[in-house]
């Protein structure tokens, strides 16, 4: 495999990576959106042009973390494989260490998004169980399930 970096695309809402795959590489955006997920389809972000991604389970070397999907146009990217991005982290371990700690943050971040969700979404079903007389109550329920529906990724 060639350790140069190369061009990919993907199509509108193509899944580039599931959490839990092998990771084989970083990708560059050079143009378009894509958003990331956590296991259980809550949106975590969107990255864009001159970002990275896929960077996390390369430097921590574990499986993917969260799931990466082409938005509603196309993507364009540089591949830049594993072995070529863990070349550029031996060159300056001091960077690399810097890097490596914000990866961490980041994921555990994305944990406690995660479960935050998971709260919320278990309080929002509790109380409409218990069905408020008001009006306000069930307005405020709608807006927290709205809100939680429009960050999940369903396939």
């Amino acid at each position: 495999m060639s350790l140069a970096p190369k061009n990919i695309n993907w199509k509108p809402y193509e899944v580039i990576y599931s959490a839990g795959d092998e990771p084989d590489a970083v990708y560059l955006i050079k143009e378009g959106i894509v958003t990331l997920y956590t296991p259980d389809g809550l949106k975590l972000n969107e990255i864009s042009d001159k970002e990275i991604f896929g960077e996390s389970s390369i430097i921590l070397n574990i499986k993917r973390t969260v799931t990466a999907k082409a938005g509603k146009f196309p993507v364009f990217a540089s591949y830049i494989p594993k072995a070529s991005f863990l070349q550029l982290m031996e060159k300056n371990t001091a960077l690399a260490a810097i890097i490596r700690k914000t990866q961490l943050r980041l994921i555990d971040s994305n944990i406690q998004s995660q479960d935050l969700s998971n709260e919320i979404e278990k309080l929002a079903t509790l109380i409409e169980k218990t069905k408020s007389d008001t009006k306000k109550v069930d307005k405020i329920i709608e807006g927290i399930k709205t809100k939680l529906d429009a960050n999940r990724y369903i396939d």
